[in-house]
């Protein structure tokens, strides 16, 4: 790999300082420098500076401030803004530590405010990693379009390397160190790098995806010209994980859902800094996806709805964020982010051939071989509708939760969930992982039914998504709010399912359009695809144990019979009460989307 000499891109301004110093730079110990700095009088326009000369090698500093009087500071190490102004008590102390990489074979800390009381700075040097980890080790350094989100306040906006870590063996861990809003620029000054550089070992891969904030001329924070762009990337992002044995990878930006409607195609995006990402992987040789390209050619060969289904594209009160809705076709929603992470993850195979190693392949469930709803679950699996249990096993015979078969229905049928409100999701909270599904099936009349919810009872109110301000109205919905119990984790018995299956293809053929439905295939065309060994009943109320499915779900069993969603058993009965097993809502699943794909 062709890497660059290390030359620096900031320049540290020094304040001498008269202090007492315990310093241990021998050739045989780690350095380490612990500076008084009570006597020090803060400058009115440059705060505090002291700058420590020291070998190549990463460093913990810590900045300890307080005193009699209230502290008002922040902290910058190397010209990066580390820790934003804070305020504390007369009397109060506050320890900042930050990972630091030298510039240039300096670390230059400068705190700045109206009074930084400034106590103490010790750097310690930190010892080499020049063994490899336990496991190797993917960090990925990228923005929002890469980042973890915490779905109790983001749902459901979600980053591709959330996602990334489902194509991988437990082989490898990884560490999704993205963003929001940062660019180059700012998350090497944030000192994100720097946690990365100083925590990685030989034999880490880092990911390095930006592109998106780095043109925000009017954000000088975000802001870095192409050419300075080129330089850091290549000096810092690349050299220095280069320099502690690892393997940097760098990404273009991830492409907005843009759609030219004129041409019927998506175009490109985020080419400002694509083409310089582009153009350093070739003059340094360093692995290099083009996530961008690989996005908008993909886009170019799929249904436009199917792609902007991905985006975070929300309606009324599906997104807490934003709950009268967004159009943002820059992030994403679980499915996009999902097929992202895995065109990166099929990329690897090409351009890192070395890390595809730990990927898990196309294998599928290992004990589904011989099954007789093997073709259904592998069906299922390839559309990114269902999951194993663990340990590469789908469990067939095994059972099906209520939350579990809910889940499965809403995106075969592309019904999306609700954030979370509480009090308003029955006994689900935000530590079920379902609570969102359960959300957005209760507004949209999924499972409404006084035997599917315990003590069910529900109050029709207008409910207040957002105050009114002096430019605009308030903005009310009329919701039926519920109470009761769902027991998301009960198995679910049959019937219920066809209800549950019923609703769901019902609310989505209502919400499609005159062209969708034009396109779909005819109702009576559909008893063709029901499972013909277990099609043994022709007509639903000829079921032997007909008149013991509930009066509720009774309805459903009829329709969802007749679309040929759904079959009665071998032995001419449809076993209503019996709970439903894995492989059998695999199969109903599969024909479901299937039928509104």
């Amino acid at each position: 790999m062709k890497i660059k000499n290390i030359v620096s891109l900031l320049l540290a301004s020094v304040m001498t300082v008269s202090s007492f110093a315990v310093v241990s730079a021998d050739e045989t110990k780690l350095y380490s420098e612990t500076v008084d700095m009570t006597n020090v009088k803060a400058d009115k326009e440059d705060g505090v500076v002291k700058e420590f000369e020291v070998p190549d090698g990463d460093y913990e500093v810590t900045v300890t401030t307080g005193g009699d009087t209230e502290t008002k500071a922040n902290v910058y190490i190397n010209g990066g803004e580390r820790v934003r102004a804070y305020t504390l008590e007369a009397g109060k102390e506050q320890e900042n530590v930050q990972r630091v990489v030298p510039l240039d074979g300096k670390i230059t800390v400068k705190v700045i405010g109206e009074n930084p009381n400034v106590t103490e700075i010790e750097v310690v040097q930190l010892p080499d990693r020049k063994e490899k980890g336990e496991k190797t080790t993917i960090y990925i350094a990228g923005d929002s379009t890469a980042q973890t989100y915490d779905y109790t306040k983001n749902y459901p906006q979600t980053g591709w390397g959330q996602m990334f870590g489902a194509y991988f063996t437990d082989e490898v861990v990884i560490e999704n160190r993205s963003m929001a809003g940062r660019s180059l620029k700012s998350y090497n000054n944030d000192g994100r790098l720097d946690k990365i550089l100083t925590e990685m070992h030989p034999g880490d891969y880092v990911f390095v995806q930006f592109g998106i904030n780095d043109g925000a001329v009017n954000k000088p924070e975000r802001y870095i010209s192409v050419e300075d762009y080129k330089k850091l990337m290549t000096e810092k992002y690349i050299g220095e994980v280069v320099k502690r044995g690892g393997i940097p990878v760098i990404l273009t930006a991830s492409a907005a859902g843009w759609y030219d409607d004129a041409e019927s195609r998506f175009v490109e995006s985020r080419q400002d800094y694509a083409v310089p990402t582009a153009e350093v992987a070739e003059e340094t040789g360093c692995a290099f996806i083009d996530i961008n390209k690989i996005m908008t050619d993909a886009w170019n060969a799929m249904d436009k709805e199917e792609v902007l289904s991905g985006y975070f594209v929300c309606e009324m009160l599906e997104s807490k964020a934003y709950p009268t809705g967004t159009n943002d076709t820059t992030h994403m929603k679980p499915k996009g982010a999902k097929v992202v992470a895995g065109m990166v993850a099929d990329a690897i195979k090409t351009e890192i051939p070395e890390l595809a190693q730990y990927l898990k392949g196309d294998a599928v469930f290992t004990d589904i071989a011989g099954h007789w709803g093997e073709t259904y679950i592998k069906a299922l699996a390839d559309k990114g509708l269902v999951d194993g249990v663990g340990d590469g096993k789908f469990n067939p015979d095994g059972t099906v939760t209520r939350a579990e078969f809910l889940k499965m229905a809403m995106d075969a049928a592309e019904i999306p969930g609700h954030a979370y409100r509480d009090g308003e999701c029955l006994d689900a909270t935000t530590d079920d992982w379902y609570c969102y599904y359960l959300q957005g099936a209760l507004d949209k009349g999924l499972i409404f039914s006084k035997s599917l919810i315990e003590d069910c009872e529900y109050e029709y109110v207008n409910k207040v998504l957002a105050e009114a301000t002096e430019d605009k109205e308030a903005i009310r919905l009329n919701l039926n709010i519920y109470t009761g119990k769902f027991n998301g984790g009960t198995p679910i018995t049959r019937e219920e399912m066809a209800f549950i299956l019923d609703n769901c293809f019902s609310y989505r053929m209502r919400e499609m359009t005159l062209k969708e439905m034009k396109e779909s295939v005819a109702p009576t065309d559909l008893v063709i695809s029901s499972i013909p060994e277990y099609n043994v009943v022709t007509n639903v109320m000829d079921l032997k144990d007909y008149n013991t499915i509930n009066a509720e779900y009774r309805g459903s069993v009829e329709d969802m019979y007749i679309k040929g969603l759904i079959s009665g058993m071998g032995d001419g009965t449809f076993a209503p009460k019996a709970t439903l097993t894995r492989a059998q809502a695999a199969v109903v699943i599969n024909k479901l989307a299937n039928l509104l794909k």
